[in-house]
């Protein structure tokens, strides 16, 4: 159709094209038209899913040997509903006081739980303004959703928020992220939690994709020392915990009534038995990973002062996501380019990602990165910089 090429142009020209391209992966490094590259763009923290000892203690395990199953088959209310489903939900109930609910993925699940609570009459979602697309995603799919947004960390504009409509509603659920996604920062936990306190009818749904197994006590996330206050946490295993799907916490009621409205889990097919599997032996080893959590922090913090230190640019994060933030997308474009001359891979971060004039750079960190890789990167950034204004 003429529409789409014409909308494919202007993207293209506007530098927010994105495309696929194939890729090879070798500990660190991702391979891009024939050429290794330090991968910037990884979300294995811990770099679990590239440890061969790891993995290969996985596979030398009963978890995996009485679980190898490739495929579910059918969704969990039908006949995919394997053992291992209950066995890793109970463990996380016990870790987190909460039950458990298996999704198939962090969207699944934020869909799948937010379109089922939008369900029911008389309620209102807050969400941060940098909340993740799934969120966005899960209040626009089915019907209409009553919801605003606050701006982002903004106590100040939430508690205006909320005074303005909490005898409005019968329910009001604020969303946030643990540690977002973009911006890299935290959410201020203690902050939301006091504000929960002020009003009888308002829940918190916070989300933990990127601090779940990287940040915490025993690598259990933000919000494990207040779990009492959080009403739903929402966990993925694509990331830190190297493999995949995600769960909802929650109170045994609401869990009931997600696994008969959640329009993605039922109507999904469920995740191989081997990755649940997978996902509850990476959570039994998280005590043991204390070491990689403090170099992960450690090497982001030096980064970050060495970005500061040595760019004329916004750099935002608090752990290991950082961002440079270059404001124009050819600009990103142009150094993500350079970059991969340079032997680094750091994708340019392009709207609707991210608001309009926020092209960023965006560099997640893991913690087997050797620093002087970075510092290699911080000295290429500014001989691009130099180049772009030459």
């Amino acid at each position: 159709m003429n529409a789409i090429q014409t909308i494919l142009n202007q993207l293209e020209q506007s530098s927010n094209l994105r495309i696929l391209f194939p890729q090879k992966h070798k500990d660190l490094e991702i391979q891009k038209n024939g050429k290794w590259l330090l991968n910037l763009a990884s979300n294995d923290y811990l770099n679990l899913a590239s440890n061969q000892n790891f993995i290969a203690e996985f596979l030398d395990s009963d978890l995996f040997r009485d679980n190898c199953f490739f495929s579910a088959s059918s969704s969990r209310s039908l006949s995919g509903n394997f053992e291992i489903y209950e066995a890793f939900e109970s463990y996380l109930e016990s870790l987190f006081n909460k039950k458990a609910l298996l999704f198939n993925s962090g969207y699944h699940a934020n869909v799948g739980a937010l379109s089922a609570l939008g369900k029911l009459k008389n309620v209102l979602f807050l969400a941060d303004r940098s909340i993740h697309a799934s969120h966005i995603d899960g209040l626009k799919s089915f019907g209409k959703i009553a919801f605003k947004r606050f701006l982002h960390n903004d106590m100040q504009d939430l508690r205006k928020l909320l005074e303005h409509n909490a005898k409005n509603f019968e329910a009001i659920f604020i969303l946030s992220e643990g540690l977002f996604s973009m911006e890299g920062d935290f959410a201020k936990i203690q902050s939301l939690i006091a504000l929960k306190k002020q009003f009888k009818n308002v829940y918190l749904y916070i989300d933990e994709a990127h601090s779940i197994g990287s940040f915490g006590q025993n690598g259990l996330g933000l919000c494990y020392p207040i779990l009492k206050e959080i009403d739903f946490l929402i966990l993925t295993f694509g990331k830190a915990i190297a493999s995949m799907g995600a769960c909802v916490l929650c109170q045994s009621d609401f869990r009931n009534y997600f696994i008969n409205f959640s329009r993605s889990l039922i109507y999904s097919t469920a995740l191989p038995p081997v990755n649940i599997a997978m996902s509850y032996f990476s959570f039994l080893h998280l005590p043991n990973l204390q070491k990689q959590r403090e170099r992960l922090s450690n090497i982001s913090q030096d980064f970050k002062i060495l970005l500061q230190n040595n760019l004329q640019y916004e750099i935002l994060g608090e752990y290991n996501i950082l961002s440079l933030v270059l404001k124009d997308n050819h600009k990103a474009i142009f150094f993500q380019k350079e970059l991969e001359k340079r032997g680094f891979f750091a994708p340019a971060i392009r709207p609707p990602t991210i608001p309009q004039n926020q092209a960023c750079l965006r560099f997640s960190l893991t913690q087997k990165i050797p620093f002087n890789q970075l510092e290699s990167l911080c000295d290429s950034l500014k001989e691009i910089d130099y180049e772009y204004l030459s």
